[in-house]
């Protein structure tokens, strides 16, 4: 999620309890490798589907690669930061 989070960095982020909006960051499971979990922009939310990239498209493995992601699958929405 570079420029917007640096590795290594710390992240506020609580367990889901609003709908998600186009423009939030969330930690989702990784759907190729379930013990991984990726942190990604919501770019596009259609009924309980999300579509997620990240920051860096060059280096992101997200939607364009794995297609939609299930709703459930959000597991937290992170805190921006002030």
């Amino acid at each position: 999620m570079i420029p917007a989070y640096a590795p290594g960095e710390y992240l506020w982020a609580l367990r889901c309890w609003r709908p998600l909006r186009v423009g939030d960051v969330i930690v989702l499971s990784d759907p190729s490798d379930s013990t991984r979990e990726l942190i990604k922009r919501v770019v596009r939310v259609t009924g309980r589907d999300l579509w997620v990239e990240g920051d860096n498209t060059g280096a992101s493995r997200d939607s364009r690669e794995f297609g939609v992601v299930p709703r459930r699958d959000a597991r937290f929405l992170v805190v921006p930061k002030r």
